[in-house]
């Protein structure tokens, strides 16, 4: 009992995430599919952590904390609370990316790869704020948790940990394109009424609340490196958005993902004109 206290309610905030992302995916994808995407992302999880700690890949070598034995539930050598993880991060991503992507005012972008690229890039963003400021739970509630063995360029790690979980963010964002790979393009009255509105407030919320976080605890280049990758992606995204034109009424609300309207001839004006 105190390994599941430690694991579910001691880390609340994997808890609350996972609630978030359980009620986003579900609405999203349905049970099945949802499942389907959850399983292997956390089988992911555990074998790239474990493979990291005993072998270096694909993170490069780290250890956690020895002291979590015990408060927490484990798999291997990894608490299971990390390969959790894997779940809400991927899917905020996705469906954070799909909507940059697709602007407020439909559900798709004109091509699957542009989700897809987006989902990736902002899923390994949001490990380059929430790794460097895990490091400093023996600073915060939340502990000491993991130690890289290695010096590295950004705040203590090491080039290979990011290029490990870009190949992590690629495969998880990829399964989760394929699994939504039919969605329908829908129209949209908004972005309060955007289906991935919630996701894309949530990953923007995770990763501000770190930021803010190492701001106070005086890792102030920390924070403000967030404050810096986050201010020209938001400006790129509003100026786009504001070439977006919002769907007339007179659209039909669906239309298949890949087929495009049809255009009629010159001639065809013409002889509607007269």
């Amino acid at each position: 009992m105190r390994e599941i206290y430690g694991t579910f309610v001691e880390r609340w905030y994997v808890t609350l995430l996972g609630a978030v992302f359980l009620f986003c995916a579900v609405r999203h994808l349905g049970w099945r599919r949802t499942f389907a995407y959850a399983i292997p992302a956390v089988v992911i999880g555990l074998l790239f952590e474990n493979g990291s700690v005993h072998f270096g890949f694909p993170y490069t070598h780290y250890t956690f904390d020895s002291s979590l034995r015990g408060k927490e539930i484990f798999v291997g050598d990894v608490p299971l609370m990390v390969p959790l993880s894997y779940t809400f991060m991927g899917y905020f991503a996705f469906a954070a990316g799909r909507l940059v992507a697709s602007g407020p005012w439909r559900t798709r972008a004109r091509a699957w790869w542009q989700e897809y690229m987006l989902g990736v890039v902002l899923m390994v963003w949001a490990v380059w704020i929430f790794d460097p400021v895990s490091r400093l739970g023996d600073r915060w509630f939340l502990g000491r948790v993991f130690h890289y063995g290695g010096p590295g360029f950004w705040f203590g790690l090491p080039l290979g940990s990011q290029l490990g979980f870009t190949l992590t963010a690629l495969l998880l964002v990829g399964l989760l394109t394929w699994l939504a790979r039919e969605d329908e393009d829908k129209a949209v009255e908004g972005m309060c009424r955007h289906p991935h509105a919630i996701a894309l407030a949530t990953y923007h919320g995770q990763v501000a609340w770190l930021a803010i976080v190492a701001v106070v605890l005086d890792a102030t280049e920390l924070g403000g490196s967030a404050l810096l990758i986050w201010v020209p992606a938001a400006a790129i995204t509003a100026i786009y958005w504001s070439n977006v034109r919002p769907v007339r009424p007179s659209i039909p609300a669906t239309a298949p993902f890949f087929k495009s309207a049809p255009v009629e001839s010159p001639e065809a004006d013409q002889r509607t004109s007269a």
